[in-house]
Protein backbone atom coordinates (compact mmCIF):
# COMPACT_ATOMS: atom_id res chain seq x y z
CA UNK A 1 0.00 0.00 0.00
CA UNK A 2 1.30 3.45 -0.90
CA UNK A 3 2.08 5.35 2.32
CA UNK A 4 1.92 8.63 0.42
CA UNK A 5 -1.79 8.02 -0.14
CA UNK A 6 -2.75 6.45 3.15
CA UNK A 7 -1.93 7.43 6.69
CA UNK A 8 -3.69 4.79 8.82
CA UNK A 9 -3.72 7.00 11.92
CA UNK A 10 -5.94 9.52 10.09
CA UNK A 11 -8.95 7.33 9.53
CA UNK A 12 -11.68 5.93 11.71
CA UNK A 13 -12.33 3.22 9.20
CA UNK A 14 -15.63 1.60 8.32
CA UNK A 15 -16.26 -1.11 5.79
CA UNK A 16 -19.68 -0.23 4.47
CA UNK A 17 -20.57 -3.40 2.68
CA UNK A 18 -19.59 -6.59 4.36
CA UNK A 19 -21.46 -9.65 3.20
CA UNK A 20 -21.24 -13.00 4.95
CA UNK A 21 -23.11 -16.15 4.06
CA UNK A 22 -23.38 -19.79 5.04
CA UNK A 23 -24.76 -21.72 2.10
CA UNK A 24 -26.43 -24.49 4.08
CA UNK A 25 -28.05 -22.08 6.53
CA UNK A 26 -30.31 -20.10 4.18
CA UNK A 27 -31.84 -20.55 0.67
CA UNK A 28 -29.70 -18.01 -1.18
CA UNK A 29 -30.80 -16.81 -4.61
CA UNK A 30 -27.22 -15.59 -4.99
CA UNK A 31 -24.51 -16.76 -4.65
CA UNK A 32 -25.44 -19.83 -6.62
CA UNK A 33 -23.48 -22.47 -8.53
CA UNK A 34 -22.97 -20.02 -11.38
CA UNK A 35 -21.25 -17.49 -9.10
CA UNK A 36 -17.80 -19.07 -9.38
CA UNK A 37 -15.55 -18.42 -6.40
CA UNK A 38 -18.41 -16.75 -4.54
CA UNK A 39 -20.17 -20.09 -4.20
CA UNK A 40 -18.60 -20.94 -0.85
CA UNK A 41 -19.19 -19.99 2.76
CA UNK A 42 -17.99 -16.50 3.70
CA UNK A 43 -17.53 -15.92 7.41
CA UNK A 44 -16.34 -12.98 9.53
CA UNK A 45 -12.95 -14.69 9.82
CA UNK A 46 -12.55 -14.36 6.02
CA UNK A 47 -13.24 -10.64 6.28
CA UNK A 48 -10.75 -10.21 9.12
CA UNK A 49 -8.06 -11.91 7.06
CA UNK A 50 -8.76 -9.73 4.04
CA UNK A 51 -8.49 -6.40 5.86
CA UNK A 52 -5.44 -7.22 7.95
CA UNK A 53 -3.16 -4.92 5.90
CA UNK A 54 -5.55 -1.94 5.95
CA UNK A 55 -6.59 0.58 8.65
CA UNK A 56 -10.12 -0.85 8.72
CA UNK A 57 -11.39 -1.40 12.25
CA UNK A 58 -15.18 -1.59 11.88
CA UNK A 59 -17.78 -3.07 9.55
CA UNK A 60 -21.43 -2.69 8.68
CA UNK A 61 -23.14 -5.85 7.44
CA UNK A 62 -25.59 -5.35 4.58
CA UNK A 63 -28.24 -7.95 3.80
CA UNK A 64 -27.75 -10.69 1.23
CA UNK A 65 -31.22 -12.23 1.33
CA UNK A 66 -34.67 -10.91 0.53
CA UNK A 67 -37.59 -12.45 2.41
CA UNK A 68 -35.49 -13.79 5.26
CA UNK A 69 -35.76 -12.22 8.72
CA UNK A 70 -33.52 -14.88 10.33
CA UNK A 71 -30.49 -13.48 8.51
CA UNK A 72 -30.73 -10.37 10.74
CA UNK A 73 -30.68 -12.51 13.88
CA UNK A 74 -27.79 -14.58 12.56
CA UNK A 75 -25.64 -11.48 12.10
CA UNK A 76 -26.67 -10.07 15.49
CA UNK A 77 -25.34 -13.32 16.95
CA UNK A 78 -22.11 -13.11 14.93
CA UNK A 79 -21.58 -9.59 16.25
CA UNK A 80 -21.41 -10.85 19.82
CA UNK A 81 -18.01 -12.41 19.12
CA UNK A 82 -16.94 -10.07 16.30
CA UNK A 83 -17.10 -6.66 17.91
CA UNK A 84 -15.98 -4.93 14.74
CA UNK A 85 -19.49 -5.48 13.35
CA UNK A 86 -20.95 -2.15 14.43
CA UNK A 87 -24.12 -2.09 12.38
CA UNK A 88 -26.59 -4.18 10.40
CA UNK A 89 -28.57 -3.03 7.38
CA UNK A 90 -30.98 -5.93 7.34
CA UNK A 91 -34.10 -7.10 5.60
CA UNK A 92 -37.66 -6.45 6.70
CA UNK A 93 -40.76 -6.96 4.58
CA UNK A 94 -41.76 -3.39 3.85
CA UNK A 95 -45.07 -4.59 2.45
CA UNK A 96 -46.18 -6.25 5.69
CA UNK A 97 -49.23 -4.48 7.21
CA UNK A 98 -47.46 -4.69 10.59
CA UNK A 99 -44.18 -3.30 9.25
CA UNK A 100 -43.89 -0.55 11.89
CA UNK A 101 -44.05 -2.99 14.81
CA UNK A 102 -41.64 -5.36 13.02
CA UNK A 103 -39.17 -2.52 12.55
CA UNK A 104 -39.55 -1.43 16.17
CA UNK A 105 -38.75 -4.95 17.28
CA UNK A 106 -35.65 -5.12 15.05
CA UNK A 107 -34.49 -1.71 16.26
CA UNK A 108 -34.46 -2.91 19.86
CA UNK A 109 -31.03 -4.24 18.92
CA UNK A 110 -28.77 -1.15 18.68
CA UNK A 111 -26.92 -2.73 15.76
CA UNK A 112 -29.98 -2.43 13.52
CA UNK A 113 -29.58 0.63 11.29
CA UNK A 114 -32.05 0.20 8.46
CA UNK A 115 -33.24 -1.93 5.57
CA UNK A 116 -32.18 -3.00 2.10
CA UNK A 117 -34.29 -4.95 -0.38
CA UNK A 118 -32.52 -6.31 -3.48
CA UNK A 119 -34.46 -4.64 -6.27
CA UNK A 120 -33.05 -6.72 -9.13
CA UNK A 121 -35.60 -9.38 -8.17
CA UNK A 122 -38.52 -6.93 -8.52
CA UNK A 123 -40.04 -5.03 -11.41
CA UNK A 124 -38.91 -1.44 -11.92
CA UNK A 125 -42.10 -0.02 -10.42
CA UNK A 126 -41.77 -1.83 -7.08
CA UNK A 127 -40.73 1.30 -5.17
CA UNK A 128 -43.88 3.05 -6.35
CA UNK A 129 -46.24 0.52 -4.80
CA UNK A 130 -48.47 1.80 -2.00
CA UNK A 131 -47.58 -1.07 0.33
CA UNK A 132 -43.84 -0.51 -0.21
CA UNK A 133 -44.22 3.19 0.41
CA UNK A 134 -46.10 2.44 3.61
CA UNK A 135 -42.95 0.61 4.72
CA UNK A 136 -40.76 3.55 3.74
CA UNK A 137 -43.04 5.79 5.80
CA UNK A 138 -42.45 3.53 8.82
CA UNK A 139 -38.67 3.70 8.30
CA UNK A 140 -38.92 7.49 8.17
CA UNK A 141 -40.99 7.61 11.35
CA UNK A 142 -38.48 5.44 13.23
CA UNK A 143 -35.45 7.41 12.00
CA UNK A 144 -33.94 4.42 10.20
CA UNK A 145 -32.31 4.24 6.75
CA UNK A 146 -33.08 2.65 3.41
CA UNK A 147 -30.30 1.37 1.14
CA UNK A 148 -31.15 1.73 -2.54
CA UNK A 149 -29.56 -0.96 -4.70
CA UNK A 150 -30.67 0.34 -8.08
CA UNK A 151 -29.36 0.42 -11.63
CA UNK A 152 -29.38 3.36 -14.07
CA UNK A 153 -32.84 2.63 -15.55
CA UNK A 154 -34.32 2.82 -12.04
CA UNK A 155 -32.15 5.63 -10.71
CA UNK A 156 -34.98 8.16 -11.10
CA UNK A 157 -36.64 6.51 -8.10
CA UNK A 158 -33.99 7.96 -5.82
CA UNK A 159 -35.19 11.49 -6.52
CA UNK A 160 -38.86 10.51 -6.65
CA UNK A 161 -39.04 8.81 -3.25
CA UNK A 162 -36.60 11.21 -1.61
CA UNK A 163 -39.02 14.02 -2.41
CA UNK A 164 -41.94 12.04 -0.96
CA UNK A 165 -40.08 11.05 2.23
CA UNK A 166 -37.80 14.03 2.96
CA UNK A 167 -36.89 12.84 6.46
CA UNK A 168 -35.85 9.33 5.42
CA UNK A 169 -32.16 8.87 4.67
CA UNK A 170 -31.63 6.99 1.40
CA UNK A 171 -28.22 5.52 0.54
CA UNK A 172 -27.54 4.67 -3.11
CA UNK A 173 -25.41 1.51 -3.25
CA UNK A 174 -22.57 0.98 -5.74
CA UNK A 175 -23.08 4.47 -7.23
CA UNK A 176 -26.12 2.90 -8.95
CA UNK A 177 -24.04 0.36 -10.92
CA UNK A 178 -23.17 2.42 -14.02
CA UNK A 179 -22.26 0.56 -17.21
CA UNK A 180 -18.52 1.13 -16.94
CA UNK A 181 -17.54 -1.84 -19.10
CA UNK A 182 -19.45 -0.33 -22.03
CA UNK A 183 -18.48 3.27 -21.20
CA UNK A 184 -22.16 4.27 -21.22
CA UNK A 185 -22.85 7.24 -18.94
CA UNK A 186 -26.01 8.62 -20.57
CA UNK A 187 -28.88 8.35 -18.11
CA UNK A 188 -26.62 7.51 -15.19
CA UNK A 189 -24.93 10.93 -15.05
CA UNK A 190 -28.26 12.74 -15.22
CA UNK A 191 -29.80 10.43 -12.62
CA UNK A 192 -26.97 11.14 -10.18
CA UNK A 193 -27.44 14.88 -10.68
CA UNK A 194 -31.18 14.65 -9.94
CA UNK A 195 -30.75 12.37 -6.93
CA UNK A 196 -28.10 14.64 -5.45
CA UNK A 197 -30.51 17.59 -5.46
CA UNK A 198 -32.24 15.96 -2.48
CA UNK A 199 -30.29 16.42 0.77
CA UNK A 200 -31.63 13.16 2.24
CA UNK A 201 -29.97 11.06 -0.49
CA UNK A 202 -26.42 9.79 0.02
CA UNK A 203 -24.11 7.70 -2.13
CA UNK A 204 -21.92 4.73 -1.32
CA UNK A 205 -18.68 4.59 -3.30
CA UNK A 206 -18.69 0.83 -3.66
CA UNK A 207 -18.87 -1.99 -6.18
CA UNK A 208 -16.61 -0.07 -8.55
CA UNK A 209 -14.31 -2.79 -9.83
CA UNK A 210 -17.12 -5.22 -10.53
CA UNK A 211 -18.84 -2.68 -12.75
CA UNK A 212 -15.55 -1.90 -14.53
CA UNK A 213 -14.69 -5.57 -15.08
CA UNK A 214 -11.55 -7.68 -14.65
CA UNK A 215 -9.34 -5.22 -16.56
CA UNK A 216 -10.33 -2.29 -14.34
CA UNK A 217 -7.99 0.64 -13.86
CA UNK A 218 -8.15 3.68 -11.61
CA UNK A 219 -8.14 5.87 -14.73
CA UNK A 220 -11.35 4.20 -15.96
CA UNK A 221 -13.15 4.48 -12.63
CA UNK A 222 -11.99 7.91 -11.48
CA UNK A 223 -14.41 9.98 -13.67
CA UNK A 224 -17.39 8.14 -12.16
CA UNK A 225 -16.21 8.78 -8.61
CA UNK A 226 -15.52 12.43 -9.38
CA UNK A 227 -18.98 12.90 -10.90
CA UNK A 228 -20.61 11.50 -7.75
CA UNK A 229 -18.49 13.59 -5.38
CA UNK A 230 -18.99 16.75 -7.45
CA UNK A 231 -22.78 16.43 -7.23
CA UNK A 232 -23.32 14.96 -3.78
CA UNK A 233 -20.45 16.73 -2.06
CA UNK A 234 -17.90 14.79 -0.04
CA UNK A 235 -19.99 14.82 3.15
CA UNK A 236 -22.77 12.81 1.51
CA UNK A 237 -20.45 10.12 0.16
CA UNK A 238 -19.05 7.10 1.97
CA UNK A 239 -16.69 4.23 1.29
CA UNK A 240 -17.94 0.72 0.65
CA UNK A 241 -15.79 -2.17 -0.45
CA UNK A 242 -18.40 -4.70 -1.64
CA UNK A 243 -16.55 -7.44 0.23
CA UNK A 244 -16.24 -10.23 -0.86
CA UNK A 245 -17.78 -9.69 -4.32
CA UNK A 246 -14.74 -7.77 -5.58
CA UNK A 247 -12.87 -11.08 -5.59
CA UNK A 248 -14.82 -12.04 -8.71
CA UNK A 249 -12.59 -9.69 -10.72
CA UNK A 250 -9.40 -10.67 -8.91
CA UNK A 251 -9.21 -7.69 -6.56
CA UNK A 252 -8.17 -7.64 -2.92
CA UNK A 253 -9.39 -5.42 -0.13
CA UNK A 254 -6.12 -3.50 -0.28
CA UNK A 255 -6.70 -2.91 -4.01
CA UNK A 256 -10.19 -1.54 -3.33
CA UNK A 257 -9.05 0.70 -0.52
CA UNK A 258 -6.18 2.20 -2.51
CA UNK A 259 -8.27 2.49 -5.69
CA UNK A 260 -10.81 4.75 -4.04
CA UNK A 261 -8.10 6.78 -2.35
CA UNK A 262 -6.47 7.40 -5.75
CA UNK A 263 -9.81 8.34 -7.31
CA UNK A 264 -10.46 10.89 -4.56
CA UNK A 265 -7.09 12.62 -4.52
CA UNK A 266 -7.96 15.35 -7.05
CA UNK A 267 -11.54 16.04 -5.96
CA UNK A 268 -11.35 16.05 -2.15
CA UNK A 269 -9.28 17.43 0.69
CA UNK A 270 -7.58 15.26 3.30
CA UNK A 271 -10.33 16.17 5.76
CA UNK A 272 -13.04 15.20 3.26
CA UNK A 273 -11.35 11.86 2.61
CA UNK A 274 -11.28 11.20 6.33
CA UNK A 275 -15.03 11.70 6.33
CA UNK A 276 -15.64 9.47 3.32
CA UNK A 277 -13.62 6.67 4.90
CA UNK A 278 -15.39 6.78 8.23
CA UNK A 279 -17.06 9.72 9.92
CA UNK A 280 -19.70 10.25 7.23
CA UNK A 281 -21.02 6.73 7.69
CA UNK A 282 -21.19 7.16 11.44
CA UNK A 283 -23.28 10.28 10.96
CA UNK A 284 -25.50 9.06 8.11
CA UNK A 285 -26.28 5.63 9.56
CA UNK A 286 -26.24 7.02 13.12
CA UNK A 287 -24.24 4.13 14.52
CA UNK A 288 -25.10 3.54 18.15
CA UNK A 289 -22.49 1.09 19.45
CA UNK A 290 -18.88 1.92 20.42
CA UNK A 291 -16.41 1.90 17.55
CA UNK A 292 -13.06 0.14 17.49
CA UNK A 293 -10.12 2.51 17.16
Amino acid sequence: MNDKLINPSMYLMLLLISDFWELKRFPYTWPNEGAGIMYQDIFPSDYALDVRDTPVKNAIFVQVLNKNHPENEWVFELAKTNKWIVGVVGWVDLTDPNVESILKNAAENPLFLGVRHLLEFENREWLGRDDVQNGLKALEKLNLTYDLQITPPSLHWAADIAAKFPNLRFIINHISKPYMKDHITEGWKEGIIEAAKHPNVYCKLSGLVNEAGPNWTAADIKPYVEHVVKNFGAKRCMFGSDFPVFKMVGATYTDIFQLLMECLMDCTTAEEREGIFGKNAVDIYRIKVPLNT
